[in-house]
């Protein structure tokens, strides 16, 4: 091989520095770590049965999952939880169908309404006026909406959100099943959750929930679970969209790791979660006596292992923060936003690692000074739509400047990622606030994806309508 830089030699080049992952995926890099995988690369050979129609010892898998999260019945993924949340969508639903979208759900449920056709009632969470953050949703939201429209056919919903916020996943199943339709939740930052005292979305009772072991779990990027319970969603639909959305050649070296994580929780789960606990506790009570910046901390129930690291109030910004944690303290965050950072934590996560994070962000509180900001974020400006996202995405469009594109209709979806949430989604009318809210996001550094053009500032909006 040539001296050239490329993928695999940065990656190694990488992996020797100090920079300590406060990021996704969970293993953070060291735990679980497994042999060389090209030797168990392999494809469906007798004896290793075959994912998309498992009777052998990747059932055994899929049942030992579902014991250890008290399922009916769990599918192993290996597409990620988006895989997961595409076969689920359609999986209950009909074309052409209304269902209830939480707004802040990730970008892979838009792309499965836009799919099925689907026709989606949104409903808003409240948002947290401090850091622009979205609040958990409430059993009496969503009833309110179900009254509204008694035509809805499913409910999907995100809980934990990526900042950690919690819905009421419990009453919200309630009242769903109270009319007889299923509720799906993307738990995708979630399969942690019942180890660490809280209940999750399959104890709550809800129809589907998709979980990236992943992101919270010690196992390899793009493993997840599809917990389904219940006689409210068709099981046989689900699984024929799940061959559908996941690949023919499913990686034995992803589903290894599965099956390395499960053990690890029945032989070790309990007792390090416990360690962990203890020691993200500790942390959080070292933090609090930081001056100007802070922890996050909601109203609503939270996964305390999300560190949202506030900068509102002093004289640096989330972009300030990130970059300085970057390259001065070698600590790698998971997601920055214009006001805070998130650093996300796991089990895989060393007392080392801890310590590290504790003397820098104290380092630089030290430094730092307080200075009145002001927010854009405060309010929601719920957007008009003219169009459904089906029908946009395939209308002919132009490419123009998003400062004046005012009063245009969206050609296609907006977003930060992280954490992929949509800001507008296509077929619906770019808004000054809307447009000043963008324009505020690019000038804080972040990077908006989508139908925005970094390099010249243009916007993908509908060449004609009506």
């Amino acid at each position: 091989m040539n001296d050239r830089e490329n993928l695999y030699t940065r990656l190694i080049e990488y992996s020797k520095s100090m920079a300590y992952p406060f990021h996704m995926p969970g293993h953070k890099r060291h735990k679980l770590s497994m042999m060389d995988p090209y030797r168990f690369d392999l494809t469906e050979i007798d004896g290793f049965d075959n994912l998309h129609d498992a009777e052998g010892i990747l059932k055994q898998e899929e049942e030992r999952a579902a014991d250890l999260y008290g399922s009916s019945e769990t599918h192993m993924m290996i597409n990620g939880s988006t895989g997961g949340i595409l076969a689920a969508i359609a999986g209950v639903t009909k074309r052409g169908s209304r269902v209830l979208v939480a707004r802040n759900c990730h970008t892979s449920v838009y792309h499965g309404i836009e799919l099925n056709g689907l026709r989606p009632v949104y409903i808003w969470p409240e948002m947290d006026p401090s850091l622009g953050i979205y609040r958990g949703l409430s059993r009496r939201e969503v009833e309110e909406k179900l009254d509204q429209y008694p035509d809805i056919c499913a409910v999907f919903l995100t809980s934990p959100t990526y900042e950690g916020v919690l819905s009421d996943v419990r009453g919200i199943c309630e009242a769903v099943h109270a009319r007889g339709i299923p509720c799906v939740i993307d738990e995708a930052h979630g399969a942690h959750l019942r180890w660490i005292g809280f209940d999750d979305a399959v104890s709550c009772g809800a129809d589907v929930v998709i979980q990236s072991l992943h992101k919270t779990m010690p196992a390899l990027t793009q493993t997840a679970l599809m917990h389904v319970n219940g006689s409210l969603v068709d099981r046989e639909k689900i699984r024929r969209m799940l061959s559908i959305y996941q690949t023919s050649s499913p990686s034995y070296i992803l589903m290894a790791s599965v099956s390395l994580c499960l053990t690890w929780l029945e032989e070790w789960g309990r007792e390090e979660f416990d360690l962990y606990s203890k020691r993200i506790q500790s942390l959080r009570q070292r933090l609090t006596h930081m001056k100007h910046l802070y922890l996050y901390k909601p109203q609503d129930a939270f996964d305390w292992g999300k560190f949202v690291i506030g900068t509102v109030g002093s004289s640096m910004s989330g972009r300030e923060l990130y970059d300085r944690l970057r390259d001065v303290y070698g600590l790698q965050m998971e997601m920055v936003s214009s006001e805070y950072v998130l650093a996300m934590t796991t089990v895989g996560d060393t007392e080392e690692g801890f310590e590290r994070l504790a003397q820098a962000l104290e380092a630089i509180d030290a430094e730092i000074c307080e200075k009145k900001k002001c927010l854009i974020t405060e309010n929601i400006c719920i957007p008009e739509r003219q169009m459904e996202i089906d029908e946009a995405v395939n209308m002919p469009a132009d490419m123009i400047l998003l400062s004046q594109a005012e009063g245009r209709i969206l050609g296609d979806y907006l977003y930060l990622y992280p954490p992929g949430i949509p800001l507008l989604v296509p077929g619906e009318v770019l808004q000054v606030n809307q447009i000043k809210q963008i324009q505020y996001f690019v000038n804080c550094g972040l990077d908006v994806h989508g139908g925005y053009v970094k390099e010249n500032g243009n916007v993908k909006v509908i060449l004609h309508h009506g």
